[in-house]
């Protein structure tokens, strides 16, 4: 294992000193390492059969031990070799050690993150913990379980994966293995489908235990305010489309303006005035009409902010949702119900069934519900800091099994997006030329579309891979580090394969990456340079940069022009390539503002959550409390409810309460909805939004269990003798149900800066611009 070079030494001391996050001290675990190394050698001349009894003799062994540990580790590292033909090295083997003692780590790309993942949970599962890997897709999920599947056979464990078409049986056969591999989304869907279980119905889901994240950082932070949402029938408002059609034909400048950012945007006097001649309404703010205002507001985001192959794509009539930090189509996420449908109607495409919010939680929420967590990534130092403070989790670095000797050539900054990609498109042919493999990294399927067009017009043919194609996504990354091999594609983080040179691609230099500009985030970066140099392999990283580049555009104001500017644009003047990297400072800080803000606003939904649950399970399987609901029902005259105290009018009883109780905390979610949807504009009235949104919250939740119980007792008041069903009684349950994920929120995640500026609009202020100094 190589030791850290002379010069990182000091920083790395210093760092540990301070107990800074990323920072944890994983060297301490080496000495395990070469032992678990050493006792490896008296197992290899064991048969098969005898390696599997060594291996199941430690079943339900606390590895907490050193001795235990290294008996581990050496045990998994025979099997690994001899099930998957995989030899571990030392620093897969000191990442395992590591995450088995409740560290996160960061591993590089192409380190082997999959084969740790396999003695991680191997590990979890001997010391007796049912375990669930979490991967970034669900692609990645089955791939996994399906490879593991013999190497955890050693260990006498069964391993499945969680798929989207599975039925509810099935779900509940592959939660009872012992390692699930499932995306965070599965567990959390599976989840709300739980919480709405009825008497005779079993749950899916165990207790939640251990949780291994792969690409923790990803699930854990770009996901983590992502709501998952459980959803019913409803009726669309009728308003919804003449609010589309008007808002269409408003112009920007006149009826509503955009702020820099292009995240917030707010009607002008005129523009409202238009909008109210057309619904036939006076005054728009009125307090009555606040549903309406927000509809007007939410279609005025869809025409403005949100844009065709940045924010989405349509296939086959349908709006397919791009992630951000992935690049991809996000698997049945929706905006939302307002704002999708808001979209599909600016596009003329016919609108999907609205919904009613049954149930939600946050990706952050399901993560918490795990006894522990542990995980990888290959930027997990750059998130250690929010992952020390959001989850308490402490990271490490592990070294590369071979130096990485990747030349990161400093950024090419331009003037304008258009000289950028000129100079860049040849910069690609020019290594084209000599063979060398190319990977492209752009920001969305449009910019990634129209660089491969330049790349055409100069005759060099490239694979592009974004969310139009991500179905071929193995195919296209399993050609990209061929000789001569051009891709163009976006973000590449959590894709899961990597990019394998030929000796041809590695004698022309390994493989190029170029970004054409750079992400919010310097851990997108990160791990797109990262893509090349795996495994001591040659390669060169460099970014095409613009002041036009969003990261630039939408955080900071440039008041001067650039000193020094070559011939072809590019930009040689010091002070604006540190003006680049402020703007990319400046948009992070504001991301893990936007991270903070959300989670304020759900605390106490799930606290609510937290006591709503606790008293629905209880009335589902304890006969003394559903006993002593009905006395709440019947306060006056606890005699009423005699009839439903017996069976078998008590099961039918139970599914009435049960029922009525979703029915209220339904309505209180859908009117938290509505209520962060347009909790904005409370600062119109000189209100505090997080203080009023606690408000109603509070309030509606005060009265949440008056009104189940009365409606209870209406219901079983007025049932028939012969009622033996929810039928009997005009009650359903939805005929259908669905799963989504709501993306980030406008009017939620990025409350504080619309607040700020419709505060400063109101006011008639200029909103004054971040300047470089």
């Amino acid at each position: 294992m190589k030791s850290v070079s002379w010069w990182e030494r000091p920083v790395l001391w210093a760092q540990q000193i301070r107990q800074e996050p990323g920072a944890e001290n994983l060297r301490r675990f080496v000495p395990l390492v070469h032992e678990a190394m050493k006792t490896r050698e008296q197992f290899r001349a064991l048969s098969d059969r005898k390696l599997q009894q060594a291996a199941t003799s430690l079943t339900s062994t606390s590895l907490e031990k050193d001795r235990d540990l290294v008996r581990y580790l050496a045990l998994a590292s025979e099997a690994a070799y001899r099930t998957l033909g995989l030899d571990p090295f030392e620093e897969q083997l000191l990442a395992a050690a590591s995450m088995l003692r409740g560290r996160v780590v960061d591993m590089a790309t192409g380190e082997g993150k999959t084969l740790v993942g396999f003695i991680v949970a191997a590990g979890l599962g001997v010391m007796g913990r049912q375990v669930h890997v979490l991967s970034a897709n669900e692609y990645l999920a089955a791939r996994d379980a399906a490879h593991g599947s013999v190497f955890f056979e050693v260990f006498d464990m069964q391993s499945g994966a969680v798929a989207e078409s599975m039925s509810r049986s099935e779900r509940t056969q592959v939660y009872g293995c012992d390692v699930v591999y499932a995306t965070v989304h599965q567990v959390g869907f599976d989840m709300l489908r739980d919480r709405q279980r009825t008497p005779g119905t079993s749950r899916m889901l165990p207790q939640l235990d251990a949780a291994v994240f792969d690409e923790i950082d990803a699930v854990l932070l770009d996901d983590a305010m992502v709501p998952l949402v459980l959803a019913g029938e409803a009726d669309p408002a009728p308003e919804e489309a003449a609010l589309t059609a008007v808002v269409g034909e408003l112009v920007e400048g006149a009826d509503f303006e955009v702020d820099g950012e292009r995240r917030g945007v707010s009607f002008t006097d005129g523009g409202l005035a238009k909008v109210e001649q057309t619904l036939g309404v006076s005054d728009l703010y009125a307090p009555e009409r606040f549903e309406l205002l927000t509809a007007a507001n939410v279609a005025l985001h869809a025409r403005a902010l949100v844009e065709r192959d940045v924010h989405y794509i349509i296939v086959d009539g349908q709006i397919q949702l791009i992630n951000d930090a992935r690049g991809r189509v996000s698997d049945r996420q929706r905006w939302p119900d307002g704002l999708h449908a808001a979209v599909e109607r600016k596009e003329g495409l016919v609108v999907t069934r609205q919904s009613e919010v049954l149930d939600q939680i946050l990706v952050e929420s399901v993560a918490r519900s795990y006894l522990s967590l542990t995980g990888m990534s290959g930027t997990a130092r750059e998130a250690a800091e929010r992952l020390h403070d959001d989850l308490q989790l402490r990271t490490g670095m592990v070294p590369t099994h071979r130096r990485c000797v990747r030349v990161d050539e400093p950024d090419r900054l331009f003037s304008t997006v258009v000289l950028r990609d000129e100079s860049a498109a040849e910069f690609v042919c020019a290594a084209h030329q000599v063979g060398r493999p190319v990977l492209v990294g752009t920001a969305n399927v449009g910019e990634s579309e129209r660089f491969a067009q330049l790349l055409a017009e100069r005759g060099v043919t490239a694979s592009v891979l974004n969310a139009r194609n991500d179905a071929q996504e193995a195919e296209v990354i399993a050609r990209a580090g061929r000789f001569g091999a051009v891709t163009v594609s976006t973000q590449m983080a959590g894709r899961g394969v990597d990019i394998q040179l030929d000796q041809q691609a590695r004698d022309a230099g390994g493989l190029l990456v170029v970004g054409l500009s750079r992400y919010e985030s310097t851990r997108l970066d990160r791990q797109l340079r990262g893509r090349s140099g795996r495994q001591g392999d040659p390669g060169t990283s460099v970014f095409f940069t613009s002041l036009e580049d969003a990261v630039v555009s939408r955080h900071i104001e440039i008041n001067e022009p650039p000193i020094s500017v070559a011939d072809d644009g590019r930009i040689t003047d010091p002070r604006f390539l540190h003006l680049y990297g402020h703007a990319q400072r400046v948009a992070e800080g504001k991301l893990s503002q936007l991270h903070r803000t959300t989670r304020k606003y759900n605390k106490i939904v799930d606290a609510h959550s937290e006591i709503f649950l606790k008293t629905r399970e209880r009335i589902l399987v304890e006969e003394e409390a559903f006993d002593e609901y009905l006395d709440q029902v019947w306060l006056n005259g606890p005699e009423q409810g005699a009839r439903w105290r017996d069976e078998p009018d008590r099961t039918l009883a139970v599914e009435v309460v049960l029922h009525q109780l979703d029915r209220a905390w339904s309505g209180h979610v859908n009117l938290l909805t509505a209520t962060l949807e347009g909790i904005h504009l409370r600062v119109l009235g000189r209100l505090n939004p997080l203080d009023e949104f606690n408000r109603v919250a509070i309030q509606d939740f005060l009265t949440l269990g008056a009104r189940a119980r009365d409606a209870v007792r209406e219901v079983l008041d007025a049932a028939p003798a012969n009622a033996d069903s929810l039928a009997d009684l005009g009650l359903r349950r939805p005929s259908s149900t669905w799963t989504y994920m709501v993306t980030d929120n406008p009017f939620m995640s990025q409350a504080d800066h619309i607040l700020a500026f419709i505060a400063k609009k109101t006011r008639g202020e200029k909103l004054p611009p971040l300047t470089y100094k």
